[in-house]
């Protein structure tokens, strides 16, 4: 699977293309140099579709993971720790949400399947990590109060 961007003189440009094709519309970011003057491709090869998705899930779900790993260390007092493993949860139901509804029509059912199996699991953990952060907070309260009762 390839292609090829030829490159057309100025003269040509297209202003309007009004024909109804069903596929995935893909948006260009913009370049840099600002040489590709494309806002919106519209894919239609069912497997170039499916790795696009894929590639492009995997790399919210890795960034997902990152956070999971680095806000792991609950004896950190930072208080991030717990806003960021929040965040985290939340980005986890946002791309749950756009896999059922957007890209369900776009991925086979296989493949939707283990991707949703992938956040389910990677949710899961983020749910003991705050209960986990939340026990320990509770529990450096406490010892506060404690030790401040004592006097």
């Amino acid at each position: 699977m390839s292609f090829t961007i030829k490159r057309l003189e100025s003269d040509y440009e297209l202003e309007n293309f009004d024909y109804h094709i069903k596929g995935f519309h893909y948006p260009i970011k913009k370049n840099k140099r600002g040489t590709l003057k494309i806002k919106e491709l519209i894919i239609v090869n069912p497997d170039i579709i499916s790795n696009l998705i894929c590639h492009n899930f995997n790399k919210k779900y890795q960034k997902i993971v990152e956070c999971l790993l680095n806000n792991s260390d609950m004896n950190n007092d930072d208080e991030s720790t717990g806003t960021n493993l929040m965040m985290a949860l939340d980005e986890v139901a946002r791309l749950r949400t756009i896999m059922i509804n957007k890209y369900k029509y776009f991925l086979k059912k296989k493949t939707e399947e283990e991707l949703l199996k992938k956040l389910k699991v990677v949710e899961n953990e983020l749910r003991v990590k705050i209960i986990d952060f939340k026990m320990i907070k509770e529990q450096e309260l406490k010892s506060r109060e404690e030790t401040g009762k004592s006097r």
